[in-house]
């Protein structure tokens, strides 16, 4: 029969035997599936659920995929492709069809319910049974498990183990446990301050202990906590008990009818547990070998080798030997504060049914009362992590019967009668199963020597293999060969294995205050970029020290929950850490030299912009580079255009936040981000945020005007004309800032007016004058000869041939396209050799030289391509659909129509998006009515722009010459 879990890790059993889930993210479908108690679920639904509103490329074939995999493991007995009788496909989703009952969330159910029948005639029943429902959670519910449906179902089931935690406590002071009631409120309305209910328990608690001052006093902290928190009073519940306190007129409540107590203390088995089958059987003999003193078994060993998951593991396999109950505690031998020993002798005798006002005070008498109550009981006891003999000795029983199992990095060679185990590390096909139960069997023969390699470097400690499988399951990007990469360095690889504390809750509030010195100042310092995410080198900048001390440092804040990594080497800070980190620097920014907010994001933007130099090289754009302001680091570096493009598409939201950022410092942050935006314009490519970065540019301006910071501000201009124009379409709006400089400064400012009149030949010619845009380009070529850049010159002569082309004037378009051409390939700009060639293959096609124009744009397209910028290829392609169309090539028009369409998704402008519109409508021969629709859609955007509605002759020409 198979039963599943949710209450914590999602696991699945046939009969006793687990079952194989695989990776997070499948155990996630089928969490999904059984939180719909039988309903179908859409693979939209799925896929929007697992992998959020942005998922993977290929997220609907890896869904199929996990349903395939867990069909196998649910039904081993289907036949190959036979039809599923359990997960069941329904239409393209799927529904899980199970009998009632085979969850854990049914079985909580049932005790809730039955508890509810028995509350007013047995109210002790009833509080066991909701006890019992409550030890049905192992952690968090569905722990471990990517996406927002993940996230909302775990936000629900806590709030369900809340609402059933309240019933039983009310049942505890119904009782007459009301001092333990006490004693359990405390911590949990610490963790909700705001939850009426606990504060309502808590003061009956504490009036039926005697205490009624105290809980008038709980009342007002109470009402303290919701006014200041969400601004409301206290509502009905808790004004009335209230009220009831001040006249004394509670109901009296019983007392507890004497039970005998069976603790069941111990933390759950580790579902991965692994290997150490003849240790773990010679440990359980001892423990359960009887004999005349009592039976102590010591596992020692360095740490991560897996003493505590061993003990538990043991503990759990002979627990049935011990019928008294099973106690446990962690004393937490290696922190810096160890668990008093009294505070343990005190759990464990409230595990044993000891009201806290009987309690002793003193730790002699606290063990002596425990030796008490252990006397000829059957009772394991698992002390954990234990720091010294001195610590562990009040707590050991003094007759036989009850059974000790330690865990120590100690030998504690001063206890007698100890039986010690030093356990090792695994074996190592042993750590490879480790690896393939986090990461499942699937992804690991995938990568079968990589995972030997990271297994021989995790020198088999089960720890390092434990945090290997973690990153690499919460980061299903990475490949296994990619951490292989980084545990290379032997002198760095402690430091790549590092964790902190694993406990998402405990490392918001704890983690800092356990982070070394490092740590500590990158947390406050990388937060200070008001960025949505940053790349590795990019916080090496930050913090002034090399990558892969940076990677290191941003790896161990990831370990602790500090920061997020959505992807290989880039890092992010979730919101609410954010404010966190923001608060500790403004309380730490005097004892951090140099950290104020505006040095740090300086630090950031001199990286961004040695890397958007760094690409201008890569796309020929060199000599630009030298007219810049120096950087300091040496940014990333690009093999070609295509990493280029990539780089851009991934941290154009990262400059759009720095634009803004700076805007509002002032100062070196806005040159830094002028040059910057200067550089973007140079690229001619804007993405699809290009309203976004068009307001961070002109908040910019803005603080340079007002701080009269002139050669800012003419950067800005000329960036916003061109992200006015190129990357929105906006062409009028775009000549405000383009106004030509009257008289250049120097060479960076020649290079601006330059850029400038290149805008304004452009706007020109959009609006068909074709005369002014002939003087701008002539204005360029001027200015360019200048600063002697033959390479820039190319590129203009390519731009000017276009409006030779589209004003008729052929002859003269071809001469200026070969010079451009010549120009090219003497400077070696493979950007202006693409573009030339287009233009003088879209020249020869209007002489009707089809045959010699398709060649010439097919290899402009392969040079566009090469360069690896998406919207150059674009417009190389529109341009080759626009030849076909004429050469009466209708379907490869458009073919090519299409492919220039798909480029020019992303981009902003939506004239470019228009054109190839228009050509794939005008080369649509069987779909009448789609050719229609698109004639119409790319008739409006150019409505919307000003410009008169195309037609196939006039597509590429304004026109008349307005001038």
């Amino acid at each position: 029969m198979l039963r599943f879990s949710v209450l914590g890790e999602v696991r699945a059993w046939r009969g006793d035997t687990p079952l194989d889930l695989g990776p997070p993210q499948r155990r996630a479908v089928l969490a999904a599936l059984l939180l719909r108690e039988g309903k179908a679920v859409t693979a939209a639904e799925l896929v929007e659920g697992i992998w959020g509103e942005d998922p993977v490329l290929r997220a609907v074939p890896a869904l199929r995929t996990h349903v395939a995999k867990l069909r196998r493991e649910l039904e081993p007995d289907r036949a190959n492709r036979g039809p599923s009788s359990l997960l069941v496909s329904v239409g393209d989703g799927y529904v899980l069809r199970l009998p009632p009952g085979r969850t854990d969330i049914h079985d909580v159910a049932g005790q809730v319910a039955a508890a509810e029948r028995l509350r007013h005639d047995d109210p002790d029943s009833a509080r066991g049974t909701l006890e019992s429902a409550l030890s049905r959670w192992q952690g968090a519910a569905l722990g471990g498990l990517p996406g927002p449906y993940a996230e909302r179902q775990r936000a629900r089931l806590e709030q369900w183990r809340l609402s059933i935690l309240e019933d039983r406590l009310a049942l505890d002071i119904e009782t007459g446990r009301s001092a333990e009631a006490v004693a359990e409120l405390g911590p949990l309305i610490e963790e909700h301050p705001l939850r009426e209910r606990f504060r309502a328990l808590l003061m009956t608690a504490l009036y039926h202990c005697g205490r009624q001052a105290e809980a008038l006093d709980e009342y007002g902290r109470a009402r303290r906590a919701l006014v200041d928190g969400v601004g409301v009073e206290p509502g009905p519940e808790l004004s009335e008990v209230h009220a009831r306190i001040l006249r004394a007129d509670l109901p009296s409540v019983g007392r507890p009818a004497p039970t005998r107590l069976a603790p069941a203390q111990l933390p759950p088995d580790i579902a991965d547990f692994t290997g150490r089958s003849r240790v773990a059987e010679q440990i359980a003999g001892q423990l359960t070998g009887g004999g005349p003193a009592v039976a102590i078994s010591a596992v020692g060993g360095m740490g991560g080798v897996g003493k505590t998951t061993l003990a538990l593991h043991i503990a759990h396999q002979v627990r049935d030997r011990f019928p008294d109950g099973q106690l446990y505690v962690n004393l937490r031998g290696v922190d810096p504060d160890p668990l008093p020993t009294g505070d343990a002798l005190g759990g464990f005798l409230r595990g044993l049914g000891v009201a806290e006002g009987d309690i002793p005070a003193g730790v002699d008498d606290r063990a002596a009362h425990l030796r008490t109550l252990l006397s000829d009981k059957r009772i394991l006891m698992v002390l954990d992590n234990v720091r010294d003999a001195a610590q562990v000795s009040p707590l050991l029983p003094g007759t036989p019967g009850t059974a000790v199992l330690i865990t120590s990095r100690s030998a504690l060679t001063e206890l007698p009668a100890v039986r010690r185990t030093r356990l090792d590390v695994l074996e190592p096909a042993e750590a490879m199963t480790l690896l393939t139960r986090i990461l499942g069997a699937e992804r690991v023969a995938a990568e079968q020597d990589a995972a030997f390699a990271v297994i021989e470097q995790c020198a088999c400690l089960p720890l390092a293999v434990r945090i290997v499988g973690a990153r690499l399951a919460v980061r299903p990007q990475w490949t296994i060969a990619s951490l292989v990469a980084r545990l290379a360095d032997e002198n760095q690889r402690l430091e790549v294995l590092q964790t902190g504390d694993l406990t998402l809750e405990a490392a918001f509030r704890l983690g800092y205050g356990q982070l070394n010195t490092e740590q500590a100042r990158a947390f406050r310092t990388l937060a200070r970029a008001d960025v949505p995410d940053f790349p590795v080198d990019g916080a090496a900048a930050l913090l002034g020290v090399p990558v892969p001390q940076a990677e290191l440092v941003c790896e161990s804040l990831v370990d602790l929950s500090l920061l997020e990594t959505p992807a290989p080497g880039r890092y992010r800070f979730h919101d609410l850490l954010r404010l966190f980190a923001a608060r500790l620097a403004g309380t730490a920014a005097s004892h951090d030299a140099g950290e104020s907010e505006a040095e740090i994001v300086t630090r950031l933007l001199d990286y961004y912009l040695a890397t958007t130099k760094n690409l201008l090289g890569a796309l020929d754009y060199s000599n630009t580079t030298l007219l810049l302001v120096p950087t300091t680091v040496p940014g990333h570096t690009f093999a070609g255009g295509a990493e280029g493009q990539s780089w851009n598409d991934i941290e154009r939201p990262v400059i759009i936040a720095l634009h803004r950022q700076a805007a509002r410092l002032g100062g070196r942050a806005v040159a830094l981000a002028a040059d910057l935006a200067w550089v973007m314009a140079e690229l001619m490519d804007t993405g699809s945020r290009a309203r976004e970065l068009a307001d961070g540019l002109k908040a910019l301006l803005d603080t340079a005007i007002r701080d009269g910071d002139h050669a800012s501000a003419r950067r800005l201009r000329v960036a916003l004309g061109a992200m006015m124009q190129i990357g929105l379409g906006e062409v009028e709006a775009s000549l405000e800032f383009l106004q030509p400089i009257s008289q250049p400064a120097d060479d960076a400012e020649r290079r601006l007016q330059v850029l400038a009149e290149i805008l304004l030949g452009v706007a020109d010619r959009r609006v068909g004058n074709t005369k002014d845009s002939h003087r701008h380009y002539a204005n360029a070529i001027a200015w360019t000869r200048a600063l002697d850049d033959r390479s820039l010159e190319a590129w203009i002569l390519a731009l000017a041939t276009r409006t030779l082309c589209e004003s008729g004037q052929y002859a003269e378009a071809v001469a200026v396209a070969e010079r451009a051409i010549a120009l090219a390939q003497e400077s070696s700009n493979a950007v202006a050799l693409g573009w030339a060639t287009h233009e003088l293959a879209a020249t020869r096609s209007m002489l009707g030289d089809h045959e010699l124009a398709l060649e010439l744009a097919a290899d402009a397209v392969r040079m566009t391509h090469r360069n690896g910028v998406r919207l150059w290829e674009g417009w190389a392609r529109t341009r080759l659909a626009q030849i076909h169309l004429r050469a009466g090539h209708d379907a490869a028009a458009e073919s090519e129509a299409t492919q220039a369409l798909r480029l020019l998704s992303k981009a902003a402008d939506p004239l470019d998006r228009a054109r190839a519109l228009f050509l794939r409508a005008s080369a649509r021969t069987g779909d009448a009515e789609a050719a229609a629709r698109e004639h119409a859609d790319a008739a409006e955007i150019f409505r919307r722009a000003g410009l008169p509605a195309p037609t196939p002759a006039t597509l590429f020409s304004p026109g008349p010459d307005q001038s």
